[in-house]
C-alpha cells in the first residue's frame, strides 16, 4: 500500500477530477487551490505546511469535505486533503479514543461498540470527525453530553510555523480552546484528537410520528413548551419535509412522494426497556396525537439504522443550501414568523430542522453561543437552473428570522452569503487574538465570508 502523499498541481489532468471530490455538495464553487495534497500521514501534513511557507502560500484543510459552503475549498494556495487519515486507537483502562480527522462518526462508533463505549458524533454518517468536532459537534446524546468538543480532551496540530505541538488542559491550553468551536476560522491543521466516551446505552429505542402541515402551529408550540421538560436521554426534533418511510431501515431509498408534512422523532437511550417507553410516552402527550398519519412507537434502533435514516434525509447527488440560527424567541412570536418558510419547502428532498436544545454548560470553549431551539433550513435540488432559487429559499428566510436570531451554528454555517455571529463577542475577539499570536502572517485561511 502507498503511504506516500500525492501532490495534484493544478495544471494536472487529474487536478479538476481532485478538486471536484473536496467538495460533497454537488453544488461545485468556483474556487481552485493552486495545489491539492491528498495526505496519507501526520508527516504529510507537516511537509505540506512547511513547502507552502516556503513558498509563501496560504492553507486550508478539509476532511469529509460535508460543509455546506465547501470553505475548504479556497482560490489559491494550498488544500491539504485528510480523508484518508483514518486511524482509530481506544485505552480500555481510560476508555480514551484517539481518532484522525478522516475518521466518520459511525466508523468511530463501530469500534466503540465492540468495547461497550459511545461517543456523541454527529447526525449525518458522511461527515468526517475533524471538521465536525473543530465547529463544536451537535450529534447523538449532546443533550447529555453536550456538544462534541466538550469531550475533546486534547489535540496534536500542526502550526503555521510547520511544527507538530500537542494542546491540552496543561499544554499549549489556547490552542485547545480554540479547536473546541472555532471551526473553519480555526489556525491550524489537527492530526489528532483525543476524545472521552462513554458507555453504550443499554437500549436504545425511537418513536416517529408524521403530522400534516395543517397542524405546524400546534406541534411546533407544544414542542418548544415541553422541550425543557423533557429528560435529556430523550433527543426530540421536528423535520419538516414531504412524508417519509417510518420505519427504520438501512435502505430508505429516494424520499416518498407527498405534500410537506411534519416528522415528530424521538430517539431515547436508557438502561432497561421500560425506562426507554417512559422517555418516549412524552411524546405522545402532542394535542393534536389523533391527527398523526404515522404513529411508530418505541421501535427497535442501532446506531447503523440511524445513520441510515439521517443519510437518507440528506442523500449525495444533489445541490445543497443550508443556513441556520440559534434563538430564544417565544413561541407566540417565533412560531407565526416561521410559518412562511415552513409552508415554501422548495423540493421534495428540502427540508427543516426544528430542534429543542438543552445542554450541560458549555466548556472553556470557542463554541460559546447556543439557545433555546437550533432552527436550521436545507434545500436540495439537481438543476443548476435552480441554483438561485435553492440557496435564495434558505438564505433569505434566514435574512428575515435575523430578529429572532442569537447567532448560528459553524455545523450549517452559510457565512458566504450571510454574516452572523458563531460565538459570543468576548469568544470572537478572542480567536482573533490567538490568530495574531499563532499565525501572524495568515498562513492558514480563517472563515469563508461575503
Amino acid at each position: 500500500m502507498d503511504e506516500r502523499s500525492t501532490t495534484i498541481a493544478r495544471s494536472a489532468p487529474e487536478y479538476e477530477a481532485a478538486r471536484q471530490r473536496a467538495v460533497w455538495n454537488d453544488l461545485k464553487p468556483d474556487r481552485y487551490p493552486d495545489v491539492i495534497v491528498q495526505a496519507r500521514s501526520e508527516a504529510d501534513v507537516l511537509q505540506a505546511v512547511r513547502d507552502a511557507r516556503e513558498r509563501g502560500l496560504r492553507v486550508k484543510a478539509r476532511s469529509g469535505g460535508h460543509s455546506w459552503t465547501a470553505s475548504g475549498l479556497r482560490d489559491d494556495g494550498v488544500l491539504v486533503d485528510l480523508s484518508q487519515l483514518k486511524d482509530i486507537t481506544f485505552d480500555a483502562d481510560t476508555g480514551m479514543a484517539t481518532v484522525q480527522p478522516g475518521v466518520y462518526g459511525g466508523e468511530l462508533n463501530q469500534v466503540l461498540e465492540a468495547e461497550g463505549r459511545f461517543f456523541p458524533s454527529g447526525h449525518c454518517p458522511t461527515v468526517g470527525l475533524g471538521g465536525f468536532l473543530l465547529q463544536g459537534g451537535l450529534g447523538w446524546s449532546s443533550r447529555v453530553y453536550g456538544p462534541a468538543c466538550a469531550s475533546v480532551e486534547a489535540i496534536d496540530v500542526v502550526t503555521a510555523d510547520g511544527r507538530l505541538v500537542h494542546a491540552g488542559a496543561d499544554e499549549n491550553p489556547d490552542i485547545l480552546w480554540a479547536a473546541r468551536g472555532a471551526g473553519p476560522g480555526f489556525f491550524g491543521i489537527v492530526t489528532r484528537f483525543y476524545l472521552r466516551t462513554y458507555p453504550s446505552p443499554s437500549v436504545r429505542r425511537v418513536s416517529i410520528y408524521v403530522y400534516p402541515i395543517d397542524v405546524l402551529d400546534e406541534v411546533l408550540r407544544w414542542t418548544l413548551e415541553n422541550a425543557p421538560s423533557v429528560a435529556p436521554e430523550l433527543e426530540l426534533l421536528v423535520v419538516a419535509t414531504n412524508p417519509r418511510t417510518p420505519a427504520l431501515t438501512t435502505d430508505l431509498g429516494e424520499p416518498a412522494e407527498g405534500p410537506t408534512a411534519l416528522q415528530l422523532i424521538g430517539s431515547a437511550t436508557a438502561d432497561d426497556e421500560a425506562r426507554a417507553h417512559e422517555l418516549l410516552q412524552a411524546l405522545e402527550t402532542c394535542p393534536v396525537l389523533d391527527r398523526a398519519l404515522v404513529r411508530e412507537v418505541a421501535i427497535p434502533a442501532t446506531m447503523d439504522m440511524l445513520y441510515a435514516n439521517v443519510g437518507a434525509i440528506e442523500p449525495p447527488g444533489y445541490r445543497w443550501a443550508a443556513d441556520n440560527m440559534w434563538t430564544d424567541a417565544d413561541p407566540d412570536v417565533l412560531v407565526p414568523a416561521v410559518r412562511e418558510m415552513f409552508l415554501s419547502v422548495p423540493t421534495p428532498v428540502s427540508h427543516i430542522l426544528w430542534y429543542p436544545w438543552t445542554s450541560p454548560p458549555l466548556p472553556d470553549a470557542a463554541m460559546s453561543l447556543t439557545g433555546k431551539l437550533y432552527l436550521a433550513a436545507y434545500a436540495g435540488w439537481s438543476d443548476a437552473a435552480d441554483d438561485a432559487r435553492g440557496i435564495a429559499w434558505v438564505t433569505e428566510n434566514m435574512r428575515r428570522l435575523e430578529p429572532l436570531a442569537k447567532g448560528i451554528s459553524l455545523s450549517d454555517e452559510n457565512l458566504a452569503r450571510r454574516k452572523a455571529p458563531w460565538g459570543s463577542a468576548e469568544a470572537e475577539a478572542r480567536l482573533e487574538e490567538l490568530r495574531a499570536v499563532h499565525d501572524p502572517d495568515g498562513r492558514f485561511h480563517g472563515f469563508l465570508t461575503a
